[in-house]
């Protein structure tokens, strides 16, 4: 999924407020401590100086993170959401990850999905630069 916006529109609030909502259906009958345990987003803040070691540690964790929350449960699905992802020059690397589910060619787990905020892009004239 990418959502296209405006700087400001509500993209991430947008974002976390699904995820609470979602969260909410999987652990209202859980005891507390679990409840708190539960975490299905991890949001990477994406700018111009994020390197592919970053994104690439980023999706390990939130691998192990989709692997924690299918142990409570098997139907959580934990999102990785790149807040403005196209500010990077790694875009290729997110490409791969959001388009073909893999990550250097090795496969992301089923649970993980991948969310993408990007503001839409500008042609600058010469009075703008």
């Amino acid at each position: 999924v990418v959502i296209m916006g405006e700087t400001g529109c509500g993209k991430t609030r947008l974002i976390r407020f699904m995820c609470d909502l979602i969260k909410q259906n999987y652990v209202y009958d859980l005891p507390d401590a679990e409840k708190d345990s539960v975490q299905n987003l991890i949001t990477l803040r994406v700018h111009g100086g994020v390197t592919s070691k970053e994104i690439i540690r980023t999706v390990e964790e939130a691998e192990e993170c989709s692997k924690r929350n299918a142990e409570i449960n098997t139907s959580i699905e934990t999102i990785l959401f790149f807040d403005e992802a196209n500010t990077t020059s790694e875009i290729d690397l997110i490409k791969e990850i959001m388009c073909n589910h893999t990550l250097n060619g090795q496969k992301i787990r089923a649970t993980l999905k991948f969310i993408a905020a990007v503001n839409p892009y500008r042609k600058h004239s010469d009075e703008m630069i």
